[in-house]
C-alpha cells in the first residue's frame, strides 16, 4: 500500500513539474522581446508628454500640469486642514475622568461645606450625579481648575484659546 501511494506522488509530482515548464515556456514566447517593449512605450510616452508637459524650474522643483486631472504626487489633504483637525479633534477627546467631559457651566453646584482652612464642594452633573470637588481639583472640558471654595460660590479658572477664563458657580439656595 505504502507503494502505491509513493508512486502516485511520484506520478503527480512530476506532472506538475511538466506543467509548469510548459507554461512558463508559452508565457515567455507570449512576452514581446525587450526591444519591442522600449520602442511601444517611447511610442506611448511620447502623446503623454505633449498633453501634459512636465515643467523643470531653475530649483529643480517638481511641478505637473494635469488638464483637468488631479495630481497623483500632492496629498489630499492639506497640512493645515490636517493641523486644525488634530487640533480640534485634541479639543473634543473625552477624558476618563467624568468632572472632565463636560463643560463647568453645566455642573450645578449643590453645596458646600468645611471651615476657613479646608472646605468641600458638591457638584451636580447632568445625570444627577454627585461629585465632590476641593481646591485644586481639575475640572471642564478647558483644562479648568477649582482655585478657591468660599462660602457661597466656587471660583474655577479654565484657559480658552489661550486667553484665562473664571467660572464662577453660585450655590443656589432653594
Amino acid at each position: 500500500m505504502k507503494k502505491i501511494k509513493f508512486i502516485i506522488f511520484i506520478v503527480f509530482s512530476i506532472m506538475l513539474g511538466a506543467s509548469i515548464i510548459i507554461f512558463a515556456a508559452e508565457v515567455k514566447t507570449s512576452l514581446p522581446s525587450s526591444k519591442q517593449v522600449s520602442s511601444s512605450s517611447a511610442a506611448v510616452q511620447q502623446p503623454a508628454a505633449q498633453s501634459a508637459p512636465l515643467v523643470k524650474t531653475s530649483d529643480n522643483i517638481y511641478s505637473y500640469n494635469p488638464l483637468g486631472k488631479p495630481d497623483p504626487f500632492r496629498p489630499f489633504i492639506e497640512e493645515e486642514i490636517a493641523a486644525k483637525k488634530r487640533q480640534e479633534e485634541k479639543k473634543k477627546m473625552t477624558s476618563m475622568f467624568p468632572l472632565q467631559r463636560m463643560e463647568v457651566e453645566k455642573f450645578r453646584l449643590v453645596g458646600i461645606a468645611g471651615d476657613s482652612e479646608r472646605r468641600v464642594a458638591i457638584v451636580e452633573d447632568a445625570s444627577q450625579k454627585f461629585y465632590p470637588i476641593f481646591a485644586g481639583t481639575q475640572i471642564g472640558m478647558n483644562d479648568g481648575k477649582v482655585v478657591e471654595i468660599l462660602t457661597d460660590r466656587v471660583i474655577v479658572e479654565e484657559y480658552e484659546a489661550r486667553k484665562l477664563k473664571r467660572v464662577i458657580m453660585k450655590l443656589r439656595k432653594n
